[in-house]
């Protein structure tokens, strides 16, 4: 066997271990032939084609590694699947990745009903989102999310280039809060702690989506995400156990265990 792939088989029999993760993959370096989101993305279109059943709900938020799932994904054709879209809308994107995006391409690869959110993502003011959460069609659309009995996401960490920002999610400004509390990543647009803890502040009370309080009560949470730079981010996802289900690269993968 060659000795790439053995060092990555240990090392995701190690994070399977150290974190009780039902399943882990993780991607040998290639020498720069494909950016870790590339790489990560088409082992996690493998991962999550053996793990699809028919009658599945499969909830899915939002990022450039998601997005590079769903573009290696093979057509598949199981009967009455949902693919669910669990954050509400954000500032349009030129590169794919936002959640109605990414839920669109995903059911169309396996040809699965696509639920989309029919809200924003974030709104100007609690009461504003309020108003909208108590509209009909919307709790409708929630229930589906709380169905779900699968989900798929990326984790972003805090830094000035991450996603949560690019998105026009959330600004810099307003994650001062969030840093001064302690966190570290963000999942669904929900930011957490080191140890997993969710905190909960002003972009919360404006959000339109699942919390994690709920991702962590969906029986499989699958986490396709990568890069050193995520290690902090990605340990307090594994800490909080809203990850069961791992797809990674070998870099990333040794960061973690070095700091469990």
């Amino acid at each position: 066997m060659r000795s790439d792939l053995l060092t990555s088989i240990k090392l995701a029999e190690k994070l399977k271990e150290t974190f009780g993760l039902r399943e882990c993959m993780v991607i040998p370096d290639d020498g720069g032939l494909l950016t870790p989101t590339q790489r990560i993305g088409k082992a996690g279109a493998s991962l999550l084609e053996g793990a699809l059943n028919p009658d599945d709900v499969v909830g899915v938020a939002w990022g450039r590694t998601i997005q590079a799932l769903a573009n290696n994904l093979t057509e598949q054709h199981l009967s009455n699947m949902y693919v669910v879209q669990v954050v509400g809308s954000q500032r349009s994107t030129s590169d794919g990745f936002s959640s109605e995006e990414c839920v669109s391409l995903i059911s169309l690869k396996l040809h699965a009903k696509a639920a989309n959110l029919h809200a924003p993502a974030a709104l100007s003011n609690k009461e504003l989102r309020d108003a909208l959460l108590s509209e009909t069609i919307i709790q409708e659309q929630f229930a589906r999310i709380r169905s779900c009995n699968k989900i798929l996401f990326g984790v972003c960490s805090i830094k000035d280039n991450s996603l949560v920002f690019a998105s026009g999610l959330t600004n810099v400004e307003e994650s001062k809060y969030y840093i001064s509390k302690g966190a570290v990543g963000v999942i669904a647009g929900r930011f957490y702690d080191a140890d997993g803890t969710w905190i909960q502040g002003p972009l919360d009370d404006r959000l339109v989506g699942i919390t994690l309080d709920e991702v962590r009560q969906i029986p499989t949470r699958i986490a396709v995400a990568g890069g050193t730079d995520k290690t902090a981010a990605m340990l307090g996802a594994l800490r909080g156990n809203y990850i069961n289900m791992l797809i990674t690269d070998e870099q990333t993968a040794l960061s973690i265990l070095e700091r469990a």
